[in-house]
């Protein structure tokens, strides 16, 4: 009864392995590697593509900063007054600058709120 067991137990592994390997049923090493790839244009197209493009925007946007423009450096709403290398001096208010690095500047505010300061236009409180 003993050898029986171990003769079934020896003899499933190599029928196994001989119903596999001999039949060809095995898919191509290209085909198994095409899920992975799939994986990689999924992250790539949704994940990394997009935030190239965010940094390619931002680059753009610092490098074409100018005397005069409206921009929203750390929370902080001003207008830039002076431009030395990569330290812009803001004006906040009246008689108060501050001076912030280029790459502080997170983006410029809407034409709307440059031009009201934020405050809704008095023509459109009339009607």
């Amino acid at each position: 009864m003993l050898s029986r067991l171990a003769d079934a137990l020896w003899s499933v592994p190599a029928a196994y392995a001989g119903a596999r390997g001999g039949s060809g049923d095995e898919p191509s090493f290209i085909i198994q590697l095409v899920p992975f790839f799939a994986v990689f244009a999924i992250i790539y197209f949704i994940m990394i593509r997009p935030q190239q493009k965010r940094q390619q925007e931002t680059r753009a946007m610092l490098s074409a900063l100018r005397v005069g423009d409206s921009v929203i450096a750390s929370g902080i709403f001003g207008e830039i007054t002076k431009i030395k290398d990569d330290i812009l001096h803001i004006k906040v208010a009246d008689n108060v600058r501050i001076r912030v690095l280029r790459s502080a500047v997170s983006g410029r505010p809407a034409a709307a709120e440059a031009e009201s300061g934020g405050s809704p236009d008095k023509s459109q409180t009339k009607a």
